[in-house]
């Protein structure tokens, strides 16, 4: 009978305990979904980094009176705050040599205020380092060079980075799917077991076998013809198969303007995995489409101004050309509605200009002009342009492109009708223009790798008549490239010419070069650079030489070697540059002279926002014989060159 007493016993205790668990369940469960305040973070077992150090790349922060006025939810315990947090820790680790981190993280109810505080494990583990790396397998070795220079990218003694590791991986995958064998598979092996800590790192390749393209299938094509895609696909019945050809193809169908979306993949009754088709999938955009716009503003003329503006166009005349017809008018409200400009303009667009992906555009342009309403005359104007564009690669593209312009005055005489023109400053500009360019920076906004190299030529009048006569040549070369880690060094050599020519007795003002300023010689005024005239008035140059030298670096950079703060400033979109400065402007290239040129020095901040970096520059003059000392600020929006 006694142990039927105990068995009742136990029951009831053990009853009781998974009760007392539940509720507790239930009590924690109610209090993480309240999502309270975290009060504390507590780190254990680092040593490499410091507490505020990984704390700053949590994703859990303690609770501030800034945190909680501008609502950061970072500031409460969320339902992924645990995941996030052990993640970012990892990731600092793994890319830092610790292969073996293990990092665990706990939560406590604070029984004062039913905050929470969040307690951190971490075992870093030992630190590797880089040591040979070798290639095995089997795969068609014309390739081991390509696959060679991404593992030198793995410099030896380095801290082992896993994602830097699984990304050379990656890359030298893509050597092979871009040379026909995209089922090539990639792994490596890091040898652990040394003792001194430096690891050999092993790719093993296995190559599998060279495949082609199939069939291409064209699907979700109805508003345009079918040539429109095929025209722009670079995947051709049994071509080698490319992965960058695929990505071309989607690009270019994107840029042909008809689609909205293009998509590439296998085709599902495809059966030949070495010869496989494909399918070129695309939603059209409508053929026809309307833009209006209107706007008003304050005039030094009018009191306000009012524009309306109209475009009514197609994507799928006579197939595949593209136009577009513009309207235009500009009201005057000042005691009534007064018509001051109307200007229309038909466009015509052929994207494969005698049969190459060569796009050229026709335009026409009227402006009929408007009475003067004091001497009654009214001044038309239209226009004539074409313009073609060749891309030769991502980085090389070439224009050319000819305007033609014509300006007639009615209602008074032809003699003072030349006078008017001279008075107004009215030239008839006709002109041909030629341009080249080749970009291979790696960023837009701050370039750390690559040159940008511009050329542009520009023919008026001549055999196509008109008021000027003249021709102009721009040359530009940047350079850009890591002098040291974070450290960037900006190049730029640029010139520029303008000559005149036949009845031309100049070149016109509006077309002559102008240096000074933010973007090109700074410590000067804007445009304040160039030949003078006997009173001192300044005039536009027609040539002009400057060079440009600039190193940039992030301005927390140097704080990545003081412990405690490694890696904290990081985020920090704050970029410093010291710069050096010089050029002018001259009549002709013969006055071009060492001591004839403008020079300054100065140091700049930038902060780099989403629309580029936002810069402030101080600039000082060097004195030469013909330039005083001085300096200047100079606020503007992304880097000079």
């Amino acid at each position: 009978m006694r142990w039927y007493i105990g068995l009742f016993i136990i029951l009831v205790a053990v009853t009781a305990s998974a009760r007392t668990d539940e509720r507790e369940k239930r009590i924690r469960l109610r209090w993480e979904r309240s999502k309270p305040a975290i009060t504390a973070i507590t780190i254990e077992g680092n040593e490499f980094f410091s507490d505020s150090e990984i704390r700053g790349r949590m994703y859990s922060r303690i609770r501030s009176l800034w945190g909680t006025l501008k609502g950061d939810r970072r500031t409460k315990l969320q339902r992924e705050s645990i995941g996030r947090d052990t993640l970012e820790i990892k990731y600092l680790y793994l890319t830092n040599g610790f292969l073996g981190v293990s990092a665990s993280e706990t939560v406590d109810i604070d029984p004062v205020d039913s905050s929470a505080h969040l307690k951190v494990q971490i075992s870093e583990g030992r630190r590797l380092y880089y040591g040979r790396k070798t290639f095995s397998g089997e795969y068609n070795r014309q390739h081991h060079v390509a696959v060679y220079k991404i593992g030198e990218h793995l410099k030896q003694g380095k801290p082992i980075n896993l994602l830097e590791l699984r990304q050379a991986a990656f890359d030298m995958k893509t050597v092979f799917a871009n040379n026909g064998y995209p089922y090539a598979k990639v792994t490596f092996v890091i040898d652990s077991f040394s003792t001194d800590s430096i690891c050999n790192i092993e790719f093993n390749i296995e190559g599998d076998g060279l495949v082609s393209f199939g069939d291409i299938t064209v699907a979700g094509t109805s508003r345009y013809p079918e040539y429109t895609v095929l025209r722009e696909s670079r995947i051709k019945p049994d071509a080698v198969y490319r992965r960058r050809d695929i990505i071309d193809t989607r690009i270019r169908l994107l840029e042909a303007g008809y689609f909205s979306t293009a998509s590439i993949s296998i085709s599902e009754n495809s059966t030949d995995s070495l010869r496989p088709d494909m399918v070129l999938r695309v939603r059209e955009r409508k053929p026809m489409f309307f833009t209006f716009k209107t706007g008003a503003g304050q005039s030094y003329i009018k009191d306000i101004e009012w524009d309306l503006s109209s475009t009514f166009g197609g994507r799928n005349l006579f197939g595949s050309r593209q136009y577009d017809i513009f309207t235009g008018f500009k009201f005057g409200i000042d005691r009534g509605l007064n018509l001051l400009e109307h200007v229309y303009r038909v466009r015509l667009t052929e994207p494969w200009f005698l049969g190459t992906r060569m796009p050229l555009t026709v335009s026409a342009v009227w402006e009929p002009g408007v009475k003067d309403p004091e001497q009654n005359y009214r001044i038309e104007t239209w226009a004539l342009a074409a313009t073609t564009i060749k891309k030769f690669s991502r980085e090389i593209r070439a224009s050319a492109g000819i305007e033609y312009e014509s300006v007639r005055i009615f209602g008074v005489p032809e003699d003072e009708a030349q006078f008017l023109k001279d008075e107004q400053g009215i030239e008839v500009r006709r002109n041909i223009h030629m341009a080249f360019r080749r970009d291979s920076r790696d960023h837009i906004f701050i370039p750390r790798r690559g040159s940008l190299t511009d050329l542009k030529v520009e023919f008026y009048g001549g055999f196509l008549g008109g008021d000027a006569h003249f021709t102009k040549v721009e040359a530009s070369w940047s350079s850009y490239q890591v002098v040291w880690p974070g450290w960037i060094s900006a190049t730029r050599i640029k010139a520029g010419w303008a000559q005149h020519f036949g009845p031309s007795d100049e070149v016109p003002l509006v077309d002559r070069f102008y240096l000074g300023g933010a973007n090109t010689v700074r410590g000067f005024r804007v445009n304040s650079l160039g030949p003078t005239l006997e009173d001192g008035t300044l005039e536009k140059a027609n040539f002009i030489a400057l060079f440009n030298q600039e190193f940039r670096w992030h301005t927390f950079q140097l704080f990545q070697f003081i412990p405690g703060l490694r890696g904290s400033l990081g985020a920090w979109p704050l970029w410093q540059s010291i710069f050096f400065d010089m050029g002018n402007g001259y009549r002709n290239p013969d006055e071009l002279s060492w001591r004839s040129l403008a020079y300054s020095y100065g140091t700049g901040i930038q902060i780099v926002s989403p629309a580029g970096p936002i810069r402030i520059d101080y600039a000082r003059r060097i004195p030469t014989k013909t330039i005083d000392f001085d300096y200047r600020w100079h606020f503007s929006i992304l880097y000079a060159f």
